[in-house]
């Protein structure tokens, strides 16, 4: 379903652009730097927007669950298109979304245009997760792995170092400059994603309709193997967003941390969180996927449950880099998913997956708002800890792929 990427491929071997691809990989990446790390600011900023618009942590979870709901729900839509019209007219489109979501974002006046400027940024971060992967498969064909990580490679530094400069401008400032300095990069991004991306990357040569080829895609993803690991993606990611959302704030308010330190520990969870997947991807390589995805989870339990029992900013830096086991997992259950899906329609079964776990795990953050108003912000520590062991023991059973593991 998505992209026969052999047309493209040939065009871009026979055209000068094949001189160019690490500029594409270069713009391509920017933007996944930007959308991550600027999506991962809003929790960031969320003490002092809370503030500001007077909300509870109920809404606060809410408007970050309509973020990634938006995000979730295109993300499909953003490869069907791309099939259709090449990738550059939607990572453009994403890129402009999350320019107009950002501007918004930093000049709102009132709670209506703050949910706009949440919504197109949504809209930008799902329409552009997709056909980044085929425009760097097409642009890289000998190489699209390597690209790939590296784009992936890119949002996980945007996660790690743009909630810091959005936290440090917000105690100095004012959080709404937390947003102001993202507009000049996506404006800047938009432009070169227009200019540097080949027209028919990630193009389809032959595409059928979506809807006849529907239901024969969700039939192969029937299988038990499919089903566990997508149960462990959903509990997982249920887990990660309820954790993001309210970190800082957990911080802040149940540690009595500064909102700048907090932002901090917030860019120290996601730092850990690169060594975390390139050490995960590893050992599952080295010693079996369902072995190791088990103990990184089982170690991720123990982080959760233990944070309610720490306090100082001394000791709080290795808890919450302790926290970030849990990222090493997700390089793991995407390979193990990957293998067990049929071969004829994996980029598309996963598409599908992931619009199902991302869109039902973004209420992780809403849960953890409506704990954390009724005075139970320990407690959702210890609900998420306990999901996260749920999430271990479907590891143990989880069967082995054909010939792999």
């Amino acid at each position: 379903m998505f992209p026969d990427l052999t047309r493209a491929r040939r065009s871009l071997r026979a055209s000068p652009l094949v001189d160019e691809r690490l500029s594409v990989l270069v713009v391509v990446g920017f933007g996944w730097f930007l959308l991550l790390g600027v999506r991962l600011t809003v929790p960031a900023l969320f003490p002092s927007i809370r503030a500001e618009f007077a909300f509870s942590n109920t809404i606060a979870g809410s408007v970050y669950t309509i973020l990634l709901s938006v995000a979730a729900l295109l993300q499909l839509p953003g490869g069907v298109v791309a099939d259709r019209v090449g990738g550059r007219s939607v990572l453009t489109l994403g890129f402009a979304a999350g320019l107009a979501g950002t501007t918004l974002l930093a000049v709102a006046p009132g709670v209506p245009v703050f949910l706009l400027g949440i919504v197109l940024f949504g809209v930008g971060t799902g329409v552009y997760g997709t056909p980044r992967v085929t425009v760097l498969s097409a642009v890289y064909p000998d190489r699209d792995g390597t690209a790939i990580g590296i784009c992936s490679a890119a949002g996980n530094v945007g996660t790690t170092i743009l909630p810091v400069v959005a936290g440090v401008l917000a105690a100095v400032v004012g959080w709404q400059y937390g947003f102001a300095f993202a507009v000049p990069l996506f404006a800047v991004g938009t432009l070169l994603a227009w200019r540097v991306v080949p027209p028919d990357a990630g193009k389809a040569e032959d595409t059928g309709s979506f809807l006849e080829d529907l239901p024969g895609l969700v039939a192969g993803l029937w299988n038990r193997e499919v089903v566990l690991a997508t149960a462990i993606m959903l509990v997982m990611f249920f887990v990660y967003q309820g954790l993001t959302a309210f970190l800082t704030t957990y911080l802040v308010t149940a540690k009595g941390l500064s909102t700048q330190l907090a932002a901090t520990l917030f860019g120290v969870f996601f730092a850990g969180g690169v060594v975390a997947q390139v050490v995960g991807g590893n050992l599952g390589d080295r010693f079996g996927k369902r072995r190791t995805m088990a103990l990184l989870l089982l170690a991720s339990a123990a982080t959760l449950f233990a944070l309610p029992f720490v306090s100082g900013f001394a000791t709080l830096v290795p808890a919450v880099l302790a926290l970030s086991i849990q990222l090493g997992n997700w390089p793991i259950v995407f390979s193990y998913t990957v293998a067990a899906l049929p071969d004829d329609g994996q980029a598309s079964g996963l598409g599908l997956l992931r619009t199902f776990y991302l869109l039902v795990g973004s209420l992780g953050s809403t849960a953890v708002g409506v704990m954390a108003d009724l005075n139970l912000f320990d407690e959702a520590f210890f609900a998420l800890a306990a999901l996260t062991l749920l999430a271990a023991l479907f590891c143990l059973v989880l069967p082995v792929p054909a010939g792999k593991d």
